[in-house]
């Protein structure tokens, strides 16, 4: 597959085994420039480098997903949000989404079809 190289990905979460998967299923789809934060304050502080899709985890310690989602909408609303957790809970999910983010993804349910699907309906899967 094309590596997709000018597509910069951000994954905010403090999971590193969940971080790496992640970045292990973007890389066999092609994507290259992944960045991985540990922390919503990381993040924040290198969106200057305009993410096209943010894989952001909702239970991180100092700051939640929530406050991340809105600060990253605060800068950029037309940034691609994917909220991801292990945590199934529907008024999170409601939440995520009136804030803007693109899609609620269950951790449990990742895998390269799952996120193949969701950036293809971002059009960031190029042919």
């Amino acid at each position: 597959m094309k590596l997709q190289n000018n597509l910069r990905i951000f994954i905010v979460d403090d999971d590193p085994f969940w971080a790496a998967v992640l970045q292990q299923i973007l890389s066999n789809l092609g994507y290259s420039n992944i960045y991985i934060f540990m922390s919503g304050e990381e993040c924040l502080k290198h969106l200057h480098l305009n993410p096209v899709m943010v894989f952001l985890d909702y239970q991180m310690s100092s700051m939640d997903g929530l406050e991340v989602l809105h600060k990253i909408k605060d800068y950029f609303p037309g940034i691609n949000v994917i909220f991801c957790t292990a945590l199934e809970d529907i008024s999170v999910a409601i939440e995520a989404i009136n804030w803007g983010c693109s899609e609620y993804l269950l951790k449990s349910n990742a895998n390269r079809k799952v996120l193949s699907n969701l950036l293809s309906q971002q059009n960031l899967v190029f042919n």
